[in-house]
């Protein structure tokens, strides 16, 4: 996908039994805005009623630089200012990825160039992953704007990576490439980023090929064992404490101001 040939935020494409979905935004990497959200949920509800749709890819629309999702604009972060509006933010972020897990046909995430934050964490819902070498994976909150995740993005991301590889990549604020993911299995392949389209396309007739109820099924059973070791409304103290920190409102007017950020832990 590399023509931006259309304003909406989010572009849908049909190829055969496979429904693609393509993030708009290249001029700010596919940063996910709160219109892309709502279209993208409004897409996966559509795909999910109509039914005719075999497997889903998402990518993002490539433009001078490779993104898959450059995370959320950095402006609804700003509006966090309080630890309600900082849990109804995770709030509202969790109906996306829920909605994409919930989908009865198996998923496939196309990764160029950032994929970063919410991005990261859209990948991470996704049943099959494939990357091109200029894939850049991971959650550098600990050196931009020091909030975190919510327990359930925790284990999603642990359930992909490993809890060691996990802890490692927020520790180390630094961003995994494709060889790091193919290491971890989290991904199926690397190809060449002019190549990515066509893999994405081939793995997904491929899994539509495949008996659904058995994808559907084993997609399921170990969502449920996943969530099982979530316990509901456990984390609203931690957010809240992150989120509402000074520390967050200095890091995001340091990343405005291009400088770097004064940590008090507080």
């Amino acid at each position: 996908m590399t023509k931006h040939h259309e304003d909406a935020p989010l572009l849908r494409q049909r190829k055969g039994d496979v429904e693609w979905l393509i993030f708009n935004r290249p001029q700010v990497r596919n940063a996910l805005s709160s219109t892309m959200e709502q279209a993208l949920i409004e897409a996966v509800d559509a795909i999910a009623r109509d039914g005719s749709a075999k497997a889903v890819v998402f990518t993002g629309m490539r433009g001078e630089k490779p993104a898959f999702m450059a995370g959320a604009d950095v402006g609804s972060l700003a509006k966090a200012a309080n630890p309600e509006e900082a849990i109804a933010l995770e709030r509202e972020a969790e109906a996306l990825i829920v909605a994409i897990e919930a989908l009865r046909i198996p998923t496939v995430a196309a990764m160029a160039g950032a994929c970063v934050g919410q991005g990261a964490l859209l990948a991470s819902a996704c049943d099959v992953r494939i990357a091109a070498p200029s894939l850049r994976f991971g959650f550098p909150i600990a050196r931009t704007v020091g909030n975190c995740l919510s327990l359930m993005n925790y284990a999603r991301l642990i359930s992909m990576l490993g809890e060691a590889a996990t802890k490692e990549m927020i520790f180390s604020a630094k961003l995994l490439g494709a060889d790091d993911l193919l290491a971890t299995r989290s991904i199926r392949a690397v190809v060449g980023d002019d190549e990515i389209d066509d893999r994405a396309q081939e793995v997904a007739e491929a899994l539509t090929r495949l008996a659904p109820l058995t994808l559907w099924a084993t997609r399921q059973a170990l969502l449920r064992l996943r969530n099982h070791g979530v316990p509901s409304d456990c984390d609203d103290d931690i957010l809240a404490a992150c989120y509402g920190s000074r520390d967050m409102q200095e890091a995001i007017s340091a990343f405005l101001a291009k400088r770097e950020p004064q940590w008090l832990g507080r």
